[in-house]
């Protein structure tokens, strides 16, 4: 069985990486976009089991990003994790993302969330 792939779309480098170890702690194969430009290519080529999306990127806007995730035949069914500092973006965005995490966010959520989308896998 091939690892499910996360794609991990944050511009913080640290975050980027906590977001990474934490999910290839529990199985995931992941990739970072740290600017939110390259995850349509990255998606082109390989369709990500779930996207953990920051909203503010420094040449993106998550919302967007999410948008355009949601309206493509080939993405809209991925499970998307919008993290955002921004309570009211948080629920602004509450209904097209999947979840929506409020920064900071501890590790054990991320693998939490991780671990869903693993155990949904295994039943489809």
């Amino acid at each position: 069985m091939t690892k499910p792939f996360a794609l991990i779309i944050e511009d913080d480098p640290k975050l980027g990486r906590i977001f990474s170890v934490a999910l290839n702690q529990i199985g995931f194969e992941t990739e970072l976009d740290d600017v939110g430009t390259n995850y349509r290519s990255i998606m082109e080529s390989r369709i990500p089991s779930v996207v953990f999306l920051d909203v503010h990127l420094p040449f993106a806007f998550g919302a967007n990003i999410l948008d355009e995730i949601r309206s493509d035949e080939r993405w809209k069914h991925i499970p998307v994790v919008v993290m955002t500092a921004d309570i009211a973006m948080a629920k602004a965005l509450q209904k097209k993302a999947d979840t929506s995490l409020l920064k900071p966010v501890s590790v054990l959520r991320i693998q939490e969330i991780g671990s869903k989308i693993i155990s949904g896998l295994a039943q489809d």
